[in-house]
């Protein structure tokens, strides 16, 4: 994997690197490893906008595909939108493996369960319950369903974005709506989550 800010620069660092590799073809016993190179180059390096990747076997191959100038090998940063679903999806244990497993999803989620128990709602407990069959029918109920479904999907979205995956665009569905003006800043998460449990209280009502 070759990236580069254009596609000129590209075309260079791709030339640049089949030189440096066309070193080791030549050389009877190699200083480098190949698999080394590659994981150096897509672990190692930093992702701009204009990249090109090759397959190669040996150092021959890497370097003869390397100095091909192919425009359709050159990616372009992809634009990533965040999507938030509406009532209807939430379940008992939704999204346990993430919790007990990614750190920026926990924290997320226990910063809204304090929140959320400001508010009334002991959320964990709701969601994460050992009797899973009572608090199903919980769940169910519009009060309870809508904010566990922005907690839920507040904390994911953080943690696509900590792994690097930043939306240029976001759309929601009812209750989605409100995470998606949440993480664009309209308001900050205490306040939208005061508003989610309000909104819930209010439709439980109707």
């Amino acid at each position: 994997m070759v990236s580069a800010k254009t596609p000129a620069a590209l075309d260079i660092a791709s030339l640049n690197l089949a030189e440096h590799l066309s070193q080791q073809v030549a050389a009877a016993t190699p200083s480098l490893s190949l698999a080394d190179v590659a994981y150096t180059l897509q672990v190692g390096r930093k992702a701009f906008d204009y990249r090109r990747s090759v397959v190669g076997r040996n150092f021959l191959e890497a370097t003869e595909r390397l100095r091909v100038q192919d425009a359709r090998k050159i990616f372009e940063q992809p634009e990533t939108v965040f999507l938030f679903s509406g009532q209807g999806s939430q379940h008992v244990n939704m999204a346990k493996g993430l919790y007990e497993t990614q750190p920026v999803f926990r924290q997320a989620l226990d910063r809204c369960s304090a929140i959320l128990n400001d508010e009334g709602i002991d959320l964990l407990p709701l969601m994460y319950a050992a009797l899973a069959t009572e608090c199903a029918s919980t769940l169910q109920q519009t009060a309870y369903a809508q904010p566990m479904l922005f907690a839920v999907e507040y904390a994911l979205s953080q943690l696509w974005i900590s792994w690097n995956v930043k939306p240029t665009a976001m759309l929601g569905h009812s209750i989605g709506e409100y995470v998606a003006a949440c993480i664009a800043g309209v308001f900050e998460l205490k306040t939208a989550l005061k508003l989610v449990c309000l909104r819930g209280k209010l439709m439980q009502q109707m």
